[in-house]
Formats: structure tokens, sequence, C-alpha cells
């Protein structure tokens, strides 16, 4: 705009205009000047304006971000915090793990079952000890050589491990559990740089205790309140401390063998990443040791609101 204001008044000052002076000319030449010069202040006075808008609607996004941030972290600390204990928190007095158990057979598919079945009696007697409808989920365990459609879009093979909300359903590759069942598997970006190992029958318990956790959020209502662009991080780390949650519960059971708390340990270490720039950035591996631990040493759901803030 202003360029073209500037060609105008240069054509016009050498535009002759018959039958008048110098004087009458400099008249002309003045009052296209001031024309001009009053359109340039009325097309600042919009861009100002609308820029002024444009600020004003900026703080009220922002406004309102920090209000939905505040009412997520307020859901988040009630959900969790009305979740009481239903077993007494472990303590000197608690019988220590036993080394007796029957020893898991048949395939891996019925290890992760019985282990979904685990998890799931804990949280439903939570849950219902509260006066909370018991959590319900889907679960696929897919076959070695399988692919198979999830609701969240992404495809689940047989190397699979994460919950999908769409369609309230824990997708885990038969493979991937079996690779860390027998202490094989080494894609995980914690272990490749030298941060434990998946390893173990707890380590694989821990993957799907993790994956119901993500669940029990949907359920209470704030996994899917995740805002669009904030980062995966505070929920992940909350799961894994649900997860440690639960591992206390089999603990007080007496259910637990010399070397399971390593093993899931050290899977939270192996499954860590190095993302931080990055949306589904899901913790460093000592972020996922340390919140999976803070649960085990709880044994109280409120312990986890400590993960998801505004």
């Amino acid at each position: 705009m202003r360029r073209w204001l500037s060609v105008l008044v240069v054509g016009l000052s050498c535009v002759g205009i018959a039958g008048c002076g110098s004087d009458a000319v400099d008249d002309v030449r003045q009052d296209v000047r001031e024309q001009a010069e009053a359109l340039r202040d009325r097309v600042d006075r919009e861009i100002g304006d609308r820029a002024e808008r444009v600020r004003t609607r900026l703080r009220e996004v922002r406004s309102e971000a920090r209000r939905v941030g505040r009412d997520l972290e307020r859901r988040v600390r009630q959900a969790l915090e009305d979740l009481e204990r239903t077993v007494p928190r472990a303590g000197p007095a608690t019988r220590p793990p036993s080394t007796e158990g029957r020893e898991e057979e048949g395939t891996i598919g019925a290890f992760l079952t019985d282990t979904l079945r685990s998890v799931d009696r804990y949280w439903t007697r939570t849950f219902e000890a509260n006066g909370q409808r018991e959590p319900r989920v889907s679960y696929v365990w897919v076959p070695q050589g399988r692919v198979t459609r999830s609701g969240c879009g992404s495809p689940a093979d047989d190397t699979a491990a994460f919950y999908c909300p769409a369609d309230d359903t824990i997708y885990v590759g038969e493979v991937l559990a079996a690779g860390v069942f027998e202490g094989v598997a080494d894609g995980f970006p914690g272990q490749q740089a030298g941060y434990g190992r998946a390893v173990g029958d707890f380590g694989t318990a821990y993957l799907v205790a993790h994956e119901y956790a993500h669940n029990l959020q949907e359920e209470l209502g704030f996994f899917s309140a995740q805002r669009r662009g904030a980062s995966a991080r505070p929920f992940e780390l909350q799961a894994d401390c649900l997860a440690g949650v639960w591992g206390a519960s089999v603990y007080r059971e007496g259910r637990l063998k010399p070397g399971d708390v390593e093993e899931a340990l050290n899977t939270a270490l192996a499954v860590g990443d190095f993302e931080v720039g990055s949306e589904q950035h899901h913790g460093t591996p000592e972020e996922r040791r340390d919140a999976w631990q803070l649960g085990f040493d709880s044994g109280e759901p409120s312990t986890c609101t400590a993960f998801v803030r505004a």
C-alpha cells in the first residue's frame, strides 16, 4: 500500500496541468500529499487495530489453555486421590516374596492373559471399593507374522505394545512379549544406549500393566483430555507409576520371585528414550525407572498425581 501511494504522488507531480501556474500546481501537489498522508494514517490505524485484536485473541487463547491445564490437573489429582488403598501398605511385617509358585507354561499369549487378569483384578477391586465402576478393556495379542488394524489408525504388528483409546483395546505383539520374556529383545532405545535390558516374566508384566494404566487414565476421564501438541511424557510416566502400584499389590500378596523387581526396573530403563523435543517423548530411562519405583514404593494411586501437571 505504501509503495502504491508513493508512485501515485510521484506520478501526479510529473503531470502537466494545462492553464495552471506553478502555484496552482504546487497546491495540487500539496493536496495529493495530504490525501496520501491521510490514507497512510488510516491504513496504519487499521493495521494497528487488527494487530491489537490478534494480540488480544492470543492472550485469550493462552489464558484458556492455562485454565484447561489447571482443570486437567485438578481432575487427575481428584481421580487418583479418590482411589484409596484396598490392602495394607507394604512394610517390615509384610510377608517377603515367595520363591515358590506356578511356573508359566504354554504360550506367551497365555502368560499375557494371566498377567492382564491379575492387573484387572487389582484395579477392579480398587475401583469398586471406592464406588467407581469397574474398569473395562479389550485386548489383542498379535501372533507372530500377523498384523491387525486398530481404531487409532496405526496397525498393530507382532512387535506392538500400545493402548488405543478409540477402540479401548490393548495391543501387544507376541514376538515382542516373548523377546522380553526370554531377554532377547534388543530394539528399545534405552537398551541400545546401554540402559538396562528388557528381560524376564515381570519385565513383560510391566509392559502389560503400563498399557492397562493408560486404560485407567481413559476410564478416569483425562487420557483423551490431553491437549493436542502436548507432550506424551507426563501421561507415560504416570502410567509407569500406576504399573508400579500394581507391582506393589503383587508383592504384598507374596507372589513375586527374587529378581522380579529388578526385571521391571531394567525393562523400564530399556524402554526409556531420549527424544526430549518430540511430542511422543515417553521419558528418559531414569525417569521411567523412577516413576515405576515411586508407584511400587508407595503402593498408592494418589502418589501418581505427581506427573500430570498443567
